[in-house]
């Protein structure tokens, strides 16, 4: 036998299209997801709390592709180290602003949550002592009842 038929095959570099195709995949979706983040970030900090609902379907679609995508590369045996240095610097700096935006739009939705609680938890503290049955009496000493005003309380947030 001859020394180039002893020699094994190397395995496939790791730029090979279908590992490529993964990893820019799953950069697409990082992108995607980000600036997804960033704008319901916006419109939460603008007040704008029903532009929100419409994005969450698309915010859960897209978290749940960047899932699979990421487990799909990993399960490939492809790490990062293995990618080419441009698509492995896009994907650290991608995978950084994600986490910057996921975040900036936790805290946001934290903050915007808590304030709408302590307004209704107001707005029901409000009412209450204003329609709380105070020792009031008419004229002939008897106890005067108080109306009770209607309120609706929407707490979908």
């Amino acid at each position: 036998m001859s020394a180039l038929a002893q020699t094994p095959t190397p395995p496939a570099p790791a730029s090979s299209p279908p590992v490529m195709t993964q990893a820019t995949g799953l950069l697409d979706l990082m992108m995607r997801l980000a600036d997804l983040l960033a704008h319901e970030t916006e419109r939460v900090r603008a007040g704008q709390v029903q532009d929100v609902g419409p994005l969450q379907a698309e915010k859960l679609r897209l978290s749940v592709l960047y899932q699979r995508a990421a487990k799909d590369l990993q399960a490939s045996g492809t790490k990062i180290t293995d990618l080419p240095v441009p698509v492995r610097a896009q994907i650290v700096a991608t995978s950084s602003r994600l986490a910057e935006a996921a975040t900036k739009n936790e805290l946001a939705l934290r903050v915007g949550r808590d304030a709408t609680r302590r307004l209704l938890d107001m707005v029901v503290r409000s009412m209450r002592d204003r329609l709380k049955p105070v020792s009031r009496y008419d004229a002939r000493r008897t106890p005067k009842l108080v109306r009770m005003a209607p309120c609706a309380v929407d707490r979908r947030l």
